[in-house]
């Protein structure tokens, strides 16, 4: 019964695609019925972070010469998180889901990721944290947005593992309004982000292993300034995911 009631959905779905064909978000051809938002060929254009990468920052780092676990920025900026695990390079056709998503209100397109979630390997294990916390907006862009995707992801990331992923406590809270970060250089990035965030609760903070959530590491500062808050505010350890990582920094 179970399986005929699957087959009678299969049907209906491809009817109805049959009915209102969809098109690929990046290049606009027809899509197959069994694809979904994007084509083959654009799906197959998302290239994940090789190995091996910086354990901090996430950074690809050469496969040759002197083998380091951490990056040179690493090593002389000493950020201010732990650790940082992210999924996919930042470039096309990245970019531009992430620019439809966030500037043309395509929410959606966020579950493109959710298969590369499921999909990488297991290094980040939930169990080891305590709570996860989605990096905040400002109150205007959120309004404007009407979403923020970094708590969307922080809900993907407990959907692939209900059992041992800690609560999402959305304790960061930003209280200023901030220019883009790649659009600076590095003195305006420090002074840009400089008591842009405040956590909104302190009580429960000390002593915890936190996994902060965003959706884009580009120059590394909103989340070294999101960890530096929680890290005053007493907590013990804070790691960042994100599904994308820029190669600017």
């Amino acid at each position: 019964m179970l399986g005929f009631g699957k087959e009678l959905t299969d049907y209906w779905q491809s009817f109805i695609r049959l009915i209102y064909p969809a098109n690929c978000v990046l290049c606009r051809i027809p899509l197959r019925l069994e694809e979904t938002y994007l084509c083959v060929t654009c799906t197959q254009k998302i290239e994940p972070l090789k190995a091996p990468t910086c354990v901090r920052c996430a950074r690809p780092m050469a496969p040759f010469g002197r083998q380091r676990s951490t990056c040179n920025s690493c090593r002389s900026d000493r950020p201010y998180y732990d650790r940082g695990f992210a999924l996919l390079s930042y470039q096309e056709p990245v970019s531009t889901l992430f620019h439809q998503i966030k500037f043309q209100n395509k929410v959606w397109l966020l579950r493109i990721f959710l298969d590369c979630i499921q999909r990488h390997p297991n290094s980040y294990e939930f169990k080891n944290y305590e709570m996860i916390i989605p990096v905040p907006l400002d109150s205007r862009r959120a309004r404007e947005r009407g979403f923020n995707q970094a708590l969307i992801i922080a809900k993907m990331l407990k959907r692939t593992d209900k059992k041992n992923t800690p609560p999402i406590v959305p304790l960061l809270r930003k209280v200023k309004k901030t220019l883009p970060q790649s659009q600076l250089r590095r003195e305006e990035r420090l002074n840009n982000l400089a008591g842009a965030f405040t956590i909104r609760k302190q009580r429960g903070i000390r002593g915890k292993q936190i996994l902060l959530v965003d959706d884009i590491f580009t120059t590394g500062s909103t989340i070294n300034e999101c960890t530096k808050v929680l890290k005053e505010a007493g907590a013990d350890r804070v790691d960042f995911f994100t599904i994308a990582r820029s190669h600017l920094s």
